[in-house]
């Protein structure tokens, strides 16, 4: 049964609740699609972009918005992250047509809350990063010593980081944005497996679900320590050659993974399709569509964004959002859609600690999301239009910011910056 119902943009009315738009959301300011119309300015964004949009049927009986506080004070919870209801299903992640088993993973349809603000979060971030680059290196070392998995030492280095992102998904994602040049073997699979638990934790997987999903990211490029360092480190393009013995490091994966003890199968399903693509274009065996597992497709998707933010000698490097731009482009080709959906709205378009230019030319840093308008976060100025460095940093709420006289935003966001330009870290400026 359809709990929608498509109406035209002149019959909305604030309390409606609005579950899908006419067009991609990233062509409009409402980047989270499913929010209650609160008033005015919201009915007048609608018009403008769309000329259609399907409601909740529900809420066509609702004559005002629910009421939401512009800030909420967080409980001090160490641990505990109590799910809820949502609206999205898991099971959105399938096509009529597919095959597979309907116990890829619980069907727990949840949401998470946050339970810690990002300053407290970050702290406890940082030292769980570092304790996981340690045990990383450590465990990589020994494989290439002795050809043996130590995968009990990278699951007790996975959860911590877990739990992170369960209490405040913001905190180690504004790290990882801030990656180093160097060690990118490393670097890669700890963002692959953050961004990979906070995809888990917008689809509403459980916690054991999350844990195995963050786990197989980590894993995806463990084959590459069986590749030729003058291979790995090379600054330029490889040649054919190179390229073929590079994509090799799938099969040296699961070589690996098969020597190890315990490894679940969707691990296996993980490394074994992070390079796939939903049009058959991939590697190593060209799947396609529903013939990749879910957990396959999760992989291919945290490891094509991960690697579009990071930098390297031999590809250019992208901000969140032009990465972001980029999957939206690709959905239903190389990545399905309604996984691209999820993903983008679990990163945000411009997510906090990201480094953006305003209209004015000035640079800031997002510091705060608007949970509606995506568009219009709250930012930290830090920068003139002449890219200095002011003496004094000011805030700015880019949906409250209206400084003409008919109310118009007189500021908003030109373009998302790439991590570190301008020199620029996000971390030394607002997380103190």
């Amino acid at each position: 049964m359809d709990f929608t119902k498509k109406l035209d943009v002149d019959q909305l009315e604030i309390g409606m609740y609005v579950a899908q738009l006419d067009r991609p959301w990233l062509e409009t300011p409402f980047l989270f699609q499913g929010f209650y119309i609160r008033d005015d300015d919201e009915l007048n964004e609608l018009r403008k972009y769309c000329r259609e949009v399907y409601v909740g049927q529900d809420s066509l009986k609702q004559n005002t918005a629910p009421v939401l506080t512009a800030s909420v004070q967080l409980p001090n919870v160490v641990e505990d992250v109590t799910p809820k209801r949502k609206h999205f299903s898991l099971r959105s992640l399938f096509r009529r047509d597919i095959s597979e088993p309907e116990d890829d993973f619980e069907q727990t349809n949840v949401i998470y809350t946050e339970t810690t603000t990002l300053k407290e979060e970050f702290h406890k971030a940082s030292s769980i990063k570092e304790q996981a680059v340690d045990t990383l290196k450590g465990v990589m070392h020994n494989l290439r010593n002795s050809g043996e998995l130590e995968i009990g030492s990278l699951e007790s280095a996975v959860a911590p980081m877990v739990s992170s992102v369960l209490r405040n998904s913001a905190a180690l994602a504004c790290l990882m944005r801030m990656q180093k040049k160097d060690d990118y073997l490393y670097q890669h699979s700890l963002a692959s497996t953050v961004w990979a638990a906070i995809l888990g934790r917008q689809i509403g997987l459980t916690r054991s679900d999350i844990d195995l999903v963050a786990l197989g990211a980590m894993l995806l490029d463990v084959g590459k320590t069986q590749i030729p360092m003058d291979i790995l480190t090379k600054p330029g393009e490889l040649d054919d050659k190179e390229r073929a013995i590079m994509r090799r490091h799938v099969q040296f994966g699961l070589d690996i993974l098969d020597k190890a003890r315990d490894v679940d199968s969707r691990v296996f399903d993980m490394l074994a399709h992070h390079h796939e693509r939903y049009n058959g274009t991939g590697y190593p065996n060209g799947v396609s569509g529903n013939a990749i597992p879910v957990f396959g497709r999760i992989a291919g998707i945290v490891d094509a964004y991960d690697a579009m933010i990071t930098p390297r000698p031999y590809a250019k490097l992208l901000s969140s959002y032009d990465a972001l731009r980029k999957l939206r482009l690709l959905a239903d080709v190389e990545f399905q859609a309604e996984i691209v959906d999820q993903f983008t709205k679990a990163i945000g378009a411009f997510p906090t600690g990201t480094l953006v230019e305003l209209s004015t030319g000035e640079v800031g840093i997002v510091t705060r999301q608007n949970r509606i308008r995506r568009l219009r976060p709250e930012v930290m100025i830090i920068m003139d239009a002449n890219k200095q460095t002011l003496e004094e940093f000011r805030i700015v709420d880019l949906n409250e910011e209206k400084t003409t006289d008919s109310g118009d935003q007189s500021l908003w966001i030109e373009c998302g910056l790439r991590p570190g330009m301008h020199g620029i870290d996000p971390t030394k400026y607002y997380i103190d």
